[in-house]
C-alpha cells in the first residue's frame, strides 16, 4: 500500500512478529514503516532485554480512540509511560521504592487533521531501550491504576467497607478468578488490578469526604441538610433537621419516620397500645443520642420513629418529641394520631424522658421497666454509702422484688408492711429511700397492670435488644464517621434489615420460627380441648382450668386476651394457644396460626407491596376450614365426605388408591354414625391430633400417623441387641 508516497505492507495482529504481538494491542491492523532491532541490554543481574525502534502506522482516526489504544497498549505491554511535560525532580534520592530508572524508552503519539482520511492516520514511535525488566513483581508494583479497578473499590466503599475489608475482599476476588498459578502472579504483583493500601486510603478518604462531607461543622451540617431534603423527596419516609447552634443555644435535632415506619403504625395494632422508649450512644466520634420508639409483635419488636439529639436534657427531648409528631402519618399509632399517641409507654427510670413525654403526649400512661427499677434498688443497696449489712442485702432484695410482682394490691400491701416491720427501723436511709419508691408504685408495681393491655410486657428488653441489632448488625459495630452516615445507616441498613425479616416471615422461610418461645402456643396442649365450649358472644370461648376444674377462664379471640392472671394483660397464654389450634383460629399473639391474610400484612409493611396474585402466600397444604367453626367442636357430626380431589396423570394408580380411601372414609363415618359413645370420643380425639400434627408441618403429620400403630402391632417394639449410640444432633 502506498502511504503519503512510500509503500507500506498492512500487517493485522496475528502476522505480526512475536516481539511485537508482546506489546501492540490487537484488534488494530498496522503500517509498519520502520522496525530496528538494536543490540539486547543485559542487566547486573545477567538478564537480558531485547530492544527495538519501530515507526509505525495505526487505523485510528480519533483523539478518543488514540487513548483507547494507547492504555491497551500499556495493559498489553505491562508498562507504565507517564506523559513527559517537564521534569520532576526526585526527593528521595536513597528510597527503596525508588521508581524512577533513568529509562530513556519512549512512546509518541500524532495524529494530525491532514492524515484523517487516510486508512491509517494516527502514528506512533516506539523507542523499546529499557534498562530494567519490565514484567517483574516490583516493576508491576508502580503501573498505573486501571480505572475499572478504582470503580469496583468506590462500589466496595458504596457497600460499608472499610479500607482494609475492601482490600481484602478485592484480592479474593482476584484469587478466585484467576485461571492459573501464573496468571494469579501476575494479578497479585499488577499495581493495576491489585492496588496498594496507600492508594486505597486515599480513595477512600476523598470517597468519605465527597459523600458524607467533613466528621464535625458547617460542612457536615450542608451535607447533611442536602441527604436530607434528597431523601423527603425521594418519597420513602420524612425527615425533619434542627442543626445545632452554640450561639442561639439550639441543639441539634434529626427525627426519621422511615416508609417502613409508617406501615407499622398503619397495620400493627400494639403500636396503639403500647410504645417502649430508650436512648443510647457512642455511634460516632461527637457521641450523639439516638432514641427509639418501637413496639412489639409476635414477630418480635419493630419500629415506630427515632430521633438523634446532641445531648438528653428535657428541654432537648421535649423539642425532639414535637419535631416528631410533625412527620408521623395521619394513621399514627393504628389510628390514634400522632397527637393523642399511644396508651401507654414503657421506659426506664429517666426524669428527663419521662417529663418530655408528659409535655407531649399528657393522655398517655408512662410506665417504668420492672429491670431497671429492681436494677437500680440492686445498685443502691450495694453502694456502701448506704450502709446495708451484706447479709441483709439478698433477703432486702427479695421481698422488694414480692412487692413488685405482687399480682394484687393487697398482697402488695401486705409484702410491704413486713419490709417495713422487718428493715426501717435498722436503716433508716433504707426507710427513706424506700418510701419514695412506693410513693411511685402505681408506675412500676405490676399490681397496678392488671387493667392495661401491654401483652406481658412488663420490660424494655425488645428495646434492650433493637439497640443490639443496630450496633452489632446496621453498625456491625463501628462507629459511623459522622451524623451523615448514621443516617445513611438507619435510612438503608436498618430499613433493609427489618424489611428482610417481615419478608421471612411472609414467606415462611426456614428458621422463621426463631422468635422467643411464647409465641409458639407453648403449653396449649395441657387444656382439655372436649371442655372448650363456645359462647354466645362472637369470638369469645370458656376454657377450663388445668389445675381447677371448676374454674373457667373466658378467652377473646379477637383482641387475643384471656381472664388468667398470663393472658389478663394481653399476653399469650396455654387457653388462647388451645382455642387457636382447636378452632384454627388466627391470633396476633402466635406465629403459628398466621394465615395468608397475616403474611401479606408482613410483605406490605416490608415494601409496601404485595404479590399481584394473592395466591403466593397460601399454605403448601390445604386444610379444612368449615364454614360454621361451631361444626368443628364435632359434637354430633362428622364433615361431609363427598370430596373433590385431584391426582397427577403421571401416576396411574393414584386413582385406584383414592378409591381405595374414599370407601375407608365411608366407613369411619358408618362406624361413626353407629357407633357407642366412647367411639364417637376416641374419633373426635383422633381429628383433633390430626389437625394439629398437620398444623405444625406434614413430616410431623405423617409421624403421627405412623406411630398410630404402635400398640397393635408387637412387632414394633422388638428390637434386636443393643442401642446403636450415635451423636445428639443425630438425634434430634
Amino acid at each position: 500500500m502506498y502511504y503519503a508516497g512510500v509503500y507500506l505492507a498492512v500487517f493485522s495482529w496475528n502476522s505480526l512478529s512475536e516481539v511485537l504481538k508482546s506489546i501492540l494491542p490487537q484488534n488494530y491492523s498496522y503500517l509498519i514503516e520502520n522496525f530496528n532491532e538494536l543490540p539486547s541490554y543485559r542487566t547486573t543481574e545477567n538478564f537480558i532485554i531485547p530492544q527495538f525502534e519501530l515507526d509505525v502506522f495505526v487505523d485510528i482516526d480519533n483523539e478518543e480512540k488514540a487513548r483507547e489504544w494507547f492504555m491497551a497498549f500499556e495493559s498489553k505491554s505491562k508498562m507504565t509511560m507517564p506523559e513527559t511535560k517537564r521534569s520532576r525532580e526526585i526527593k528521595r534520592q536513597q528510597s527503596s521504592q525508588l521508581r524512577n530508572t533513568n529509562c530513556t524508552s519512549t512512546i509518541h503519539l500524532r495524529l494530525e487533521r491532514w492524515r484523517i482520511e487516510l486508512s491509517h492516520p494516527l502514528e506512533v514511535n516506539i523507542k523499546f531501550i529499557h534498562n530494567h525488566v519490565i514484567i517483574s513483581a516490583e516493576s508491576l508494583s508502580f503501573r498505573r491504576v486501571n480505572e475499572k479497578v478504582r470503580e469496583r473499590f468506590l462500589e466496595l466503599f458504596k457497600d460499608g467497607h472499610s479500607p482494609a475489608s475492601a482490600m481484602y475482599t478485592h484480592e479474593d476476588e482476584l484469587y478466585l478468578s484467576a485461571a492459573d498459578e501464573q496468571e494469579l502472579l501476575l494479578l497479585l504483583a499488577d499495581r493495576a488490578s491489585n492496588l496498594d493500601y496507600d492508594y486505597i486510603f486515599n480513595l477512600f478518604r476523598q470517597y468519605r469526604q465527597d459523600s458524607l462531607g467533613d466528621r464535625n461543622g458547617s460542612a457536615m451540617f450542608r451535607r447533611l441538610a442536602e441527604v436530607v431534603n434528597d431523601y423527603n423527596n425521594s418519597g420513602k419516609g420524612r425527615v425533619i433537621l434542627q442543626e445545632y447552634d452554640s450561639r442561639s443555644g439550639k441543639a441539634f435535632i434529626l427525627c426519621v419516620v422511615t416508609g417502613l415506619m409508617s406501615r407499622v403504625h398503619e397495620k400493627i395494632l400494639q403500636s396503639s397500645e403500647i410504645c417502649y422508649m430508650d436512648a443510647s450512644a457512642s455511634f460516632e466520634p461527637l457521641n450523639t443520642s439516638i432514641t427509639l420508639l418501637y413496639t412489639s409483635y409476635a414477630v418480635g419488636a419493630l419500629p415506630l420513629g427515632l430521633f438523634i439529639t446532641s445531648d438528653e436534657l428535657e428541654i432537648t427531648l421535649e423539642k425532639a418529641l414535637n419535631l416528631l409528631k410533625s412527620i408521623l402519618p395521619q394513621h399514627a399509632f393504628y389510628g390514634r394520631g400522632a397527637q393523642l399517641g399511644p396508651k401507654i409507654f414503657l421506659t426506664d427510670d429517666s426524669s428527663a424522658e419521662r417529663n418530655a413525654l408528659e409535655l407531649c403526649w399528657p393522655e398517655s400512661i408512662r410506665l417504668l421497666c420492672t429491670f431497671h427499677v429492681l436494677q437500680a434498688f440492686w445498685r443502691w443497696l450495694h453502694n456502701s454509702k448506704h450502709y446495708i449489712n451484706k447479709a441483709d442485702r439478698e433477703p432486702i432484695m427479695q421481698k422488694m422484688k414480692e412487692i413488685l410482682y405482687a399480682p394484687s394490691d393487697l398482697e402488695m400491701h401486705k409484702y410491704y408492711c413486713e419490709f417495713k416491720q422487718r428493715f426501717y427501723g435498722q436503716y433508716p436511709q433504707l426507710h427513706k429511700h424506700f418510701e419514695l419508691m412506693w410513693e411511685r408504685r402505681s408506675i412500676w408495681a405490676l399490681s397496678f397492670r392488671s387493667e392495661f393491655h401491654i401483652r406481658g410486657n412488663n420490660t424494655n428488653n425488645y428495646i434492650e435488644r433493637s439497640f443490639g441489632i443496630i450496633k452489632d448488625i446496621v453498625f456491625a459495630r463501628t462507629q459511623a464517621y459522622n451524623c451523615v452516615q448514621v443516617f445513611q445507616f438507619i435510612t438503608q441498613n436498618m430499613e433493609r434489615f427489618y424489611s428482610l425479616r417481615l419478608l421471612n416471615f411472609a414467606h415462611r422461610r426456614p428458621g422463621y420460627l426463631r422468635i422467643a418461645k411464647r409465641f409458639l402456643c407453648s403449653g396449649w396442649d395441657t387444656v382439655n380441648m372436649d371442655s372448650i365450649k363456645k359462647h354466645s358472644i362472637e369470638n369469645e370461648f370458656f376454657v377450663k382450668s388445668v389445675n381447677n376444674s371448676g374454674h373457667f377462664y373466658t378467652v377473646n379471640s379477637e383482641i387475643g386476651t384471656c381472664t388468667c392472671r398470663i393472658g389478663m394483660t394481653g399476653a399469650p397464654c396455654k387457653h388462647q394457644g388451645a382455642i387457636s389450634v382447636k378452632f384454627h383460629i388466627s391470633m396476633f399473639n402466635f406465629i403459628p396460626s398466621l394465615t395468608s391474610n397475616d403474611r401479606m400484612i408482613y410483605a406490605y409493611i416490608a415494601i409496601g407491596y404485595t404479590a399481584e396474585d394473592s395466591s403466593f402466600y397460601v399454605s403448601l397444604h390445604a386444610e379444612f376450614i368449615s364454614q360454621d367453626r361451631e361444626g368443628l367442636q364435632m359434637e354430633t357430626t362428622m364433615p361431609n365426605s363427598n370430596l373433590t380431589i385431584e391426582y397427577s396423570e403421571s401416576n396411574k394408580n393414584v386413582k385406584d388408591d383414592i378409591t381405595i380411601f374414599i370407601n375407608f372414609l365411608e366407613e369411619i363415618k358408618e362406624d361413626y354414625s353407629n357407633g357407642c359413645a366412647q367411639l364417637h370420643t376416641a374419633l373426635n380425639k383422633f381429628a383433633e391430633h390430626y389437625k394439629t400434627a398437620k398444623l405444625k408441618s406434614i413430616p410431623r403429620l405423617v409421624s403421627f400417623l405412623y406411630d398410630i400403630n404402635r400398640e397393635l402391632d408387637p412387632a414394633v417394639n422388638i428390637r434386636s441387641g443393643s442401642m446403636i449410640r450415635v451423636q445428639v444432633e443425630s438425634v434430634k
